[in-house]
Formats: structure tokens, sequence, C-alpha cells
């Protein structure tokens, strides 16, 4: 703080005229009167303030630097706790969404999601409570520093305590008022007053004694002086260049303003891509900016949310490839079913011949559908009770009873050695891709290495069996029919324009959302569902065991049947044998895909493992965190939208059983020919659509190929821009230097040449002197001046340059790859 201040603004340097920050736009450093006021005030109220020692100081200085790492720890910390509260309260509203109006379920899921929030919130409350405490422990030590840094300033600011003598006067008369061009300004902060102060601690050693003593008496002008004219042919020249530096920061204000207005319509895509993500996302920054420091925090907030895009682009891509990895698994297992169903075909075929030759044959897999060999396979069995009644009512009803019970028995025979087979093609396959050094295939992985192939044959087994590869068939059905949905809404929203693909995006997650409570809702129904199967499972047993009583019954009434019908019916049992193993083995089969249920939520409750294993670690490696804060934020993130997406989908695997009246349907249509024709033929469609989705995904993948190219062709073109922006903003620099630097140089030139014009000159010399200087410094105006217009124009021109890469990146932007198109 110095007091010593001038008559003009003269007395603060051009460099500390730019560079200094202004704290208020009410502040004008130019002002000396002002200057002065606040200079008092200051010196007034540092008075009574400490002094501390050098130890002391450097003691507050190492307890705020720590206090700093700490608080911008507790920062980073709790903004990491706030993104992990976001999502768990994301994952709870999605299991509550559905349950409203519905009686309560004792859901382990939900209770868990509940728990996880409170904690999160919890943590949340305690970083911001410690946050809030360091702050506050932070500002004494800033205050008792400021303060001490004043009450220096002011112990060694003396004002000057001799008075200048009024100025010469020439004929009785004072001088022209340009005469305050040429006195002595005794307040320059350069010069010391006359006090008691050592000088050795303000001047070096090496300097002149002249240095900082008063100078020399003022030198009279004469009434007429010919620097008047001149002097304000440089003011004029001086305003001219003012208005021309004017009309600079004017282009970087509307560059400044584009920038702004591109980043709002970026920010609003953001949030329509996903608005439960995104609804938050900050604005784009603004307010009270000196000219050209907006530009850096403008293209950074750009960058920003391209790489938000990138994300939620990402995040769609991958849900695209499950879906495709979905679709090839169900494809696999229907094929697997149809070759089964084709082989228990014709041993059912080989086993009616010898009751009725003229049974018709089994239908051809090319030319008909799963329904229509269920209808052979029932019209072919009712044939053979047929032929057993028909036996029964010349033989004992015992062998009648044994015969169906055999008949069951081979069914669950060929059941479990058909599940054998498929259980070897993929151990075989599995070692083919290991041999040539590929990775193992998750999705070929299933719950059929855990198959007991030797499990005993029961009644309550082979019919829980069949029942559930109806509910396979239905369920491969209903994925199918997600698969093609998702597939036509992407090539539908690749083909649209952007005002069309925003307008769809926003439906399509409203769509999303009332999926979600729809699949909450489905979750509860069929847990309700469940209960009701299992009821019914007991009522078959019961059935099941009155059947059984009954056919004792029958068989202590009936008599021995004749050799030649019984050989008949030992042959038959046997070819009943293959067809119930058959049986057995489509029945493992769509067990093991029930068992990949289990497999998903293992890996969900491994994705929360590796969420907390990584919260530990956090706080272990507090310090490394913060010098890699951007990339473990990242992998938070990443971490939430995997569970997020593992939850979705345990949601819809489960809701994927359908409602309970869905099941009273599908239990109906087991007795129903007709309804078992039209689940046929469903999904002999549903294999011809899987092909045609396969073909669509594979269209997908290139045109994500190309859409990734062309992300880093636009990314190294934004990074060209910003380094010519940084490079015409030091220009910038350089050139207002450097004409603050001639403006201070030609004042010099020109104090110079009027202390050389003496009093003891002839009458003429001043004149002389006078007209010599005005001639000198028109041409050298003349000179700079024309090196700053052509400084300037370069620089314009640099300028218009980067505003056409910035309109060409928004075009290309615009036109280029949407942010809907996946990467």
């Amino acid at each position: 703080m110095n007091g010593n201040y001038g008559n003009n603004a003269s007395l603060l340097s051009p460099t500390q005229a730019v560079d200094r920050t202004q704290s208020s736009p009410h502040v004008d450093l130019k002002d000396p009167i002002q200057v002065h006021l606040l200079t008092e005030t200051a010196l007034t109220d540092s008075k009574e303030w400490e002094i501390l020692a050098q130890e002391e100081v450097d003691d507050l200085k190492k307890q705020i630097q720590s206090l700093t790492v700490r608080i911008e720890q507790a920062r980073a910390n709790l903004a990491i706790q706030t993104k992990y509260r976001d999502a768990a309260i994301s994952m709870s509203k999605l299991y509550t969404a559905g349950k409203r109006g519905n009686r309560a379920t004792a859901d382990p899921t939900a209770q868990e999601t509940a728990v996880e929030r409170q904690e999160s919130e919890q943590r949340c409350e305690e970083l911001a409570t410690e946050l809030f405490n360091l702050e506050k422990e932070i500002l004494a030590p800033q205050r008792r520093l400021l303060q001490h840094t004043a009450a220096i300033l002011q112990l060694t600011h003396k004002a000057s305590s001799k008075r200048k003598p009024p100025p010469a006067m020439l004929n009785g008369m004072p001088g022209s008022p340009e005469s305050l061009y040429t006195y002595t300004n005794g307040r320059n902060s350069m010069q010391f007053p006359g006090d008691d102060l050592d000088r050795e601690l303000y001047f070096p050693l090496d300097e002149p004694e002249t240095f900082g003593r008063s100078l020399k008496s003022d030198i009279p002008i004469p009434p007429r002086s010919p620097v008047r004219e001149r002097s304000n042919q440089l003011r004029d020249e001086v305003e001219t260049l003012k208005k021309q530096n004017s009309g600079h920061l004017d282009i970087i204000t509307t560059t400044e303003r584009s920038l702004e207005d591109l980043n709002n319509r970026l920010r609003d895509l953001v949030v329509q891509i996903n608005p439960t993500k995104n609804g938050g996302y900050k604005p784009a920054p603004s307010g009270n900016f000196e000219p050209g420091e907006l530009v850096n925090s403008q293209l950074d907030y750009l960058a920003e949310g391209l790489s938000t895009i990138q994300r939620d682009q990402e995040g769609q891509s991958r849900l695209l490839a499950e879906s495709s990895r979905n679709s090839d698994n169900s494809s696999t297992v229907l094929l697997q079913i149809e070759d089964r169903l084709d082989a228990l075909s014709r041993q059912v075929f080989q086993a009616v011949q010898a009751v009725d030759e003229n049974q018709p044959a089994p239908p051809l897999a090319k030319d008909s559908g799963i329904q229509e060999r269920f209808d052979w396979i029932e019209s072919t069995v009712s044939v053979l009770q047929t032929s057993m009644d028909k036996a029964s009512s010349a033989s004992a009803g015992a062998q009648n009873a044994e015969q169906i019970e055999t008949v069951l028995s081979g069914l669950w025979d060929i059941i479990q050695s058909g599940y054998a087979d498929i259980n070897r093609q993929r151990n075989a396959r599995r070692e083919v891709r290991l041999g040539k050094g590929m990775p193992d295939d998750e999705d070929d992985v299933s719950a059929d290495e855990a198959f007991d192939f030797d499990e005993p044959y029961s009644l309550n087994a082979f019919s829980a069996k069949v029942q559930w590869l109806f509910g396979q068939a239905t369920s491969l059905k209903e994925q199918k029919s997600v698969l093609k949905r998702q597939i036509r809404q992407q090539r539908d929203l690749n083909s649209k324009g952007d005002d069309e693909k925003d307008v769809e995006l926003r439906s399509k997650v409203e769509e999303l959302n009332r999926t979600k409570n729809l699949l909450a809702f489905c979750e509860e129904n069929a847990q309700q569902s469940k209960t009701e199967a299992a009821e019914a499972q007991e009522k078959l047993a019961r059935a099941l065991a009155d059947l059984d009583s009954l056919q004792v019954t029958q068989a202590a009434n009936e008599t021995a049947a004749t050799s030649a019908v019984q050989d008949q019916l030992r042959e038959r049992n046997a070819k009943i044998v293959s067809l119930e193993s058959d049986t057995k083995a489509l029945q493992d089969k769509l067990e093991i895909i029930e068992a990949q249920l289990g497999s998903m939520n293992e890996q969900l409750k491994e994705a929360d493992d590796t969420k907390k294993a990584a919260q530990d670690e956090k706080w272990k490696l507090e310090e490394q965190i913060r010098v890699k804060d951007e990339e473990m934020e990242q992998l938070n993130v990443t971490m939430v939208e995997i569970k997020t997406e593992l939850t979705i989908a345990k949601a819809e695997l489960e809701g994927a059983y359908g409602s309970r009246s869905e099941r009273a349907a599908e239990a109906a249509a087991l007795t129903k020919s007709s309804q078992m024709q039209s689940v046929v033929e469903q999904s002999e469609k549903l294999k011809a659509e899987l092909a045609a989705t396969l073909k669509d995904l594979e269209e997908l993948t290139k045109e994500t190929l190309a859409a990734e190219k062309e992300k880093v062709d636009l990314e190294s073109r934004l990074d060209e821009a910003e380094s010519t922006r940084s490079t015409l903003e030091g220009d910038i620099a350089a050139l207002r230097t450097k004409y603050n630097s001639e403006i201070t140089k030609l004042k010099e030139q020109l104090d110079a040449e009027k202390f050389k014009a003496g009093p003891n000159a002839s009458g003429t010399g001043p004149r002389a002197g006078a007209s010599m200087l005005s001639e000198q410094f028109r041409a050298t105006m003349k000179e700079e001046r024309r090196k700053f217009q052509e400084d300037l124009r370069e620089e314009q021109n640099k300028r218009r340059k980067l505003e056409e890469e910035l309109r060409a990146l928004k075009k290309s932007a615009g036109r280029g790859s949407s942010p809907l198109t996946p990467r």
C-alpha cells in the first residue's frame, strides 16, 4: 500500500493497469482522488492490527496450505458420495414404483436398496458437515495473515512532509496549461521523502547517490508553447488507438456469446438424452468476466458436454451388445429344442406303427412348427393310450398301469440322455475355442455342468419339466419381441433427423419409465404366481397319489393277460423308454436356462462387492485419489451404471414369466390343442425374425464403427481450434504489452526533450527544439501506428479463421454423428 499517488493516471504502470484483477466494477484505479481516499482509509483501519514474526507467518501459511488440501479432498469425496446417493435413490424408485396399490411383499433386494440409500445419505451429510467445519477453520489463519500484511504495509508507509514550492512565474503570470506535463510530480511513488527512515532498506548499494532525491527546479515555459498542439495530436491518436482496441474486444465478446449459446444448446441435448441421470447438469458458465477470460471456460464446458454424450452413447452400445448376445443364446436353445423334438417324434412314430400302421408320419422341422409337432405327439400318445386301454380290457389292469409307468420312465430317460448330448457338444465347442486361443464364450456357459444326469424318475419331476418346457417357449417369444422392438427403434432413430430424434427420444424415455414401472408390477405378480404355482403343484401331487391308489385297486381286480400281448407291450415299453429319455433331456435344458437367472443374481452381488471394495480402497489411497481424481470418478460412475443395468436386467428376466392371468392361460393352453397351435406358429415366426435380428445387428455394428471414426476426427479438429485460440490469446497479450511499453517510451522521450530546452538558450532555441521534437514525435507515432495497425489486421485475420473453424465444427456436429447414434 502506498499513498504517494500523483495527479494523473500515469502513476500506475501499464502492466499493472492491464494485469490487475479489479475486485469491483465501481473502482476506478485511474482516478487519483478515489485511490488516495481508499489508501487513507486502509491505513487508518490497519493501525491496531498485530504484526507477526517470520516464524509465525510461516506457520500460518503451512496451516492454510494443509487445510486447503483437506478441503479439496473433502469436496471431491462429497461429489463422489453425491453420485452414489443419486444412484441409490434411482434404484430405490425402481423397486417401489410398481408396488403402490398392491399388497406389500418382503423383497430382500428392495430392503437392501433402501438401507444402501440411507447409508449414502448419511455419508453425504457427514462429509458436508466436515467440509463446513474445515472452511470455517481456515478463516482464522487467513484473517491473521491478511491483518499482518496490512499492518506491515501501514508501518512502512510514510507520506511526504515537505511541501512543493509554488511554480515559477514568467513575467508575473503562471505557466500555460501544458506546464502540467513538465512539473515535477512530488507524489510519485518512486520519490522518497526526506524522513528519518534508513535509506539502505529501500535503495540498492550500487545505485548513484542522486537516486530518489528531489528533482531540479521547474523549467519555465514560454507563454505560447509549441508543445500544446503536438500534445493534442498525441492525445487524439491515443484515443483512436483505444477505439480500435475496443472494437477488437467487441469481437472477442461476440465469440464468447456464440460459445455460450452453443453450450446452452449442448446442455439441452445432454438432458434430453438421459433426463434421469443428467437432469441436474450444470449450466454453461456466465457472469461478469473480463473480455477473453470466458472463452476458456466455455471451451472446457463444451469438451465436458461432448464427453458426457459419448458416455451415454457407450451405455446404449453396451445394451445393444447384451441384447445381441441374448438373441444368439435364444436362437441356439430353440434349434436344440427342435432337434430333440424331431428325434422324439421319430421314436414315437416307430412305437406307434407297431400298434396302428395307418398312423400318419410326424411333421418335419422345415415344414411345420413346434406346436404342430406337439399336437402330433399328443395325438400319438392318445393312440397309445387307446391301444393300452384295449389291451387292458383283455389283460390285467396291473399290466396297463405298469406300461404307463414304463412309458413315462422311458420319456424321462430320453430327456436325460438328450441333455447329456447337449452338454458334451458344448464342452467340445469350448475345447475347440480354447485350442484356437479364443476367449471362452460367457453366453455359452449355463447350468448344464451342474445338471444331475442320474436323477431318479418321479411323476412330480416329469410334470414340472413338461410345464417348464412350454414356459420357456413363451419366454423366448417375449425376448424375441423385445429385441425386435429395440432394433426397430434404433433403426428409426438413425434414419430420422435431429429434431425428430429429440422428440422420439423423449417419448422413448417416457416409455422406458413406464416399462420400469410395469416391470416392478410384474415382479410382484410373478411372486404371487409362484405361490399359486406351488399350490397347484401340491394339488397335482394329491391327484397323482389318487391315481396311484386307483391303479393299485385296478391291478387287484384284473386278471393276467396272454403271453402274446405281453410280448408286444414289452416292445412298446422299450420304445416309450427312449421317448421318455428325450423328454427328460428337453426338460433339463429348460431348467438350465432357468438357472441362468441365478447367475445374473451372482453377477449383481459381485458388482456390489466390487463397489464396496473400491470404497474401502478409496479411503486407503486418498493421496493417489487427489492426483487421479478424474479417472477415479469415471470408474465410480461406470460402476453405478453397471449396477443399475444389472438391476434392470434382473427385473426384466423376473418379469418375463408373465402375470397371474397369463400363467392361467398358459396352463389352460396345455390341454387345448387350438391354443397350442397358436404358440407353435408364434415360435416359428420367432425363428425367422431372430435371423433378421442378427442381420440388423451386423449393420448396426458397421454404423457404430463409422460413427466412432467420425467422432475421433471431430475431436482432433476441436483440439486444433483450441490450440489456435491459445496462440491468438498469447499474440493479443504480447501486442497489448508492446503497445503500452511504446507509449511509456514516447512519454519519457518527450519529457527528456522538454528538459533539453533550458532558460539560457537563445530566443529561437526553445521554438527550434520544440519544432524538432514535434517532427520526430510525429514520425515516430506514424511508424508505431502503422506497426500497430498491421499487427491488429493480422490478429483479426486469425480471429476470423478461428470463427470459421468454430462454425464448421458446429455444422459438422449438427449433421455428423448424432448423440443418439450408438458408439
